[in-house]
């Protein structure tokens, strides 16, 4: 297989960015950290990536300045992963590409009667169904705004690979 080109030293801003984002497993180690899911065992089991990729790409993220390792127990050492202030702008990155999603990425009805992910405004309590701004009180949306709501087919695939 041919060895992919390092765009980190890029001046292309899409390259830059791609050169992290591009991954897989970055993605949805950060889904997962955008939901409070904190420990290694926690993300491993609902991302569904095995334990040495989901350790390498962690250590990658830490190495970015994107999460931080905080001890939670001594004996046996054991840490859990918070997102940075540069984590946390990637917020944007995610939610865009989950709107994608729920418009082109499903076949009609597949993931039951509505979206696979309702969003609820924390602060006003309104349904915010794929807008930046929301429509209930006007505010722009960020991270930590949001209150996520699988749907009956997410939550069925999540408790099977939850095991």
């Amino acid at each position: 297989m041919p060895k992919r080109a390092d765009l980190s030293d890029t001046f292309c801003p899409v390259g830059r960015s791609a050169e992290l984002l591009g991954d897989r497993a970055v993605l949805l180690i950060l889904r997962d950290l955008f939901f409070g899911r904190r420990r290694f065992e926690a993300i491993a089991a609902n991302t569904g990536l095995g334990p040495q990729l989901v350790s390498a790409r962690l250590k990658r993220m830490e190495g970015e300045g994107v999460v931080e390792r905080h001890a939670y127990q001594d004996r046996p050492p054991r840490h859990e992963y918070r997102l940075t202030a540069k984590g946390k702008d990637l917020f944007d990155v995610l939610y865009a590409m989950r709107n994608w999603a729920e418009r082109w990425a499903y076949e009609e009805g597949e993931t039951g009667s509505g979206p696979a992910m309702r969003y609820i405004h924390r602060a006003c309590g309104a349904d915010v169904g794929t807008s930046t701004i929301c429509p209930g009180c006007g505010e722009p949306l960020r991270y930590g705004d949001l209150k996520g709501e699988p749907s009956e087919a997410l939550r069925a695939e999540q408790a099977a690979r939850a095991g």
